[in-house]
């Protein structure tokens, strides 16, 4: 099954997002900047109540509106003229003109009388959109400063949280993508790809281990394979699912709704199975598009399986490589951090269990299972893998 990016990007909305904060002026207002220039430079046919209903959008007060739409219309016309034309009171025309001016969108003479004129809408109307945007950065900069994130009181248990509505939902993706401290697991439409890149490139340069399993087509954004450990190709229509560290997960089943909801997973007992549909996705990829290549020496892995394929790699290489594991004893529950050299790969087909023996640093063999092991010594929490 094919995707095109062209669609998915005209169905969702979201590559108009620059950043979570302005999703709002780029899904509504852009949107409606866009409509208002085609409509009425083109000539296409629109009421004049529709165009005051966009017009609203971007906050036009109903007598603005009356007397831009007048203007566009018009071309340029005298005080008396725009009160008869846009049907506003005389007593409102001063400071109706004075707000549109002031706002860069109307231009006037210096003629007796006075004739009004629209600054280019295509120009004037993005400048307003981008003067928006810089005011509330601001203030939403200024209001962070005076909330100190320590004050933030945190649940103490996990649970399953709903966010919906563009703005949550890229939020709470940037927010898992900035949390990340040693494995992100994500399997993907592009247009996420391409809208989060700069985060990407940023955990490739805190050597944060990254696997993404893209849905449809990708040839637009191979130049940002290299952000990436490791890149897959699925072609599916399925659901976003981000894994933060194996012990946080994200998951948007319906992305390219009118409005999308985001699935914010901590219960161990729900991320288990998500986790295990991701790398079934992994597992049955088409193809891999895209890994690492030699200079990486040293990870650090949330899941086995990856951590084992490192090794192997290092392995075939010709490098010596290094364990060192952060978990518990199955026995005893105790925490633990253990060191040693891998030595074999052990696979249970009939338990679907993969094990990783190591030779410690006393010379003992330890068998190390993945989040959950039952049948081994010790149960990683954190791998990391290094080549000497």
């Amino acid at each position: 099954m094919e995707l095109t990016y062209g669609t998915r990007d005209v169905n969702s909305g979201y590559l108009l997002v620059d950043k979570p904060n302005s999703c709002v002026f780029y899904t509504i207002i852009f949107p409606c900047f866009l409509i208002l220039t085609w409509s009425l430079l083109k000539g296409n046919a629109m009421s004049d109540e529709e165009l005051i209903t966009k017009l609203s959008l971007l906050g036009f007060t109903n007598y603005e509106a009356r007397v831009y739409i007048a203007l566009l219309k018009h071309g340029s016309l005298t005080s008396t003229e725009i009160i008869k034309v846009a049907k506003i009171p005389q007593a409102r025309l001063y400071d109706v003109m004075e707000k549109l001016v002031s706002k860069g969108l109307v231009k006037y003479s210096k003629t007796r009388p006075v004739r009004y004129s629209l600054v280019d809408p295509s120009l004037a109307l993005r400048k307003l959109i981008d003067l928006e945007i810089a005011e509330k950065s601001k203030v939403v900069e200024e209001l962070l400063k005076n909330i100190p994130r320590e004050s933030i009181k945190m649940p103490d248990q996990s649970y399953v949280w709903m966010v919906s509505g563009l703005n949550g939902v890229m939020a709470t993706v940037e927010d898992f993508i900035n949390k990340t401290r040693d494995e992100l697991l994500v399997a993907t439409y592009s247009n996420l790809v391409e809208n989060f890149v700069d985060k990407f490139k940023l955990l490739k340069d805190m050597n944060i281990s990254t696997c993404i399993i893209l849905y449809d087509k990708y040839e637009h954004i191979i130049e940002n394979f290299v952000y990436f450990d490791e890149v897959r190709y699925k072609p599916t229509y399925g659901p976003i699912i981000i894994l933060s560290d194996l012990n946080k997960g994200v998951l948007i089943p319906r992305m390219f709704k009118e409005n999308p909801l985001a699935y914010i997973i901590e219960d161990p007992e729900i991320l288990t199975p998500i986790s295990g549909y991701y790398f079934y996705l992994r597992d049955t990829s088409n193809r891999l598009l895209y890994r690492l290549g030699v200079d990486v020496k040293r990870r650090s892995f949330r899941s086995l399986i990856r951590a084992i394929e490192m090794i192997n790699e290092l392995q075939a290489r010709g490098y010596k490589v290094l364990i060192e594991v952060e978990g518990v004893w199955v026995s005893s529950r105790k925490r633990d951090v253990i060191k040693g050299k891998p030595i074999d790969v052990v696979r249970d087909k009939l338990r679907e269990i993969t094990t990783l023996i190591i030779e410690g640093e006393d010379g003992s063999r330890i068998s190390i299972g993945g989040l959950g092991a039952t049948f081994e010594d010790f149960e990683a929490h954190r791998i990391t893998v290094s080549s000497i």
